[in-house]
């Protein structure tokens, strides 16, 4: 992944350069650092995507045909496990933990077993079209 452009400014150049000083040369640690060398910046915010998404609902499509009728089902219920999603779009855990915690793959409450996130497969497909479609 690339580096995020950074912007960078003098603190001189800012409205509230003195009280900045002021606050910094309160802390005892700082009293050899030179205060005209203070510089703020800001990195560019990065979007996350998901990098091979086509791959990702085409692996969960094939999956689901061949295999639909062998996953666990209770009362018309699919309950698929985070290990398991993640086999289904040939995927590392870590990367559906990133895909979870970036919202574009959410869990949904178990109705059938009390306290249990699933996946429901056809949900998950739904959700990455969702975000294939927002590019």
């Amino acid at each position: 992944m690339p580096r995020r452009k950074q912007y960078k400014i003098s603190a001189r150049q800012t409205a509230i350069y003195d009280v900045i000083v002021a606050e910094l040369q309160q802390n005892p640690e700082l009293a050899d650092y030179d205060m005209e060398t203070i510089e703020i910046s800001v990195k560019k915010k990065i979007n996350p995507r998901i990098q091979n998404l086509d791959l990702a609902i085409a692996n969960l499509k094939r999956y689901l045909a061949i295999n639909r009728d062998h996953i666990q089902t209770i009362n018309g219920e699919m309950i698929v496990s985070k290990k398991e999603i993640a086999r289904m779009l040939k995927i590392s855990r870590p990367t559906l933990d990133k895909w979870i915690r970036e919202k574009f793959v959410t869990p949904v409450k178990s109705s059938v077993l009390p306290d249990t996130k699933i996946f429901p497969p056809d949900l998950v497909l739904k959700q990455l079209q969702n975000q294939k479609n927002k590019k």
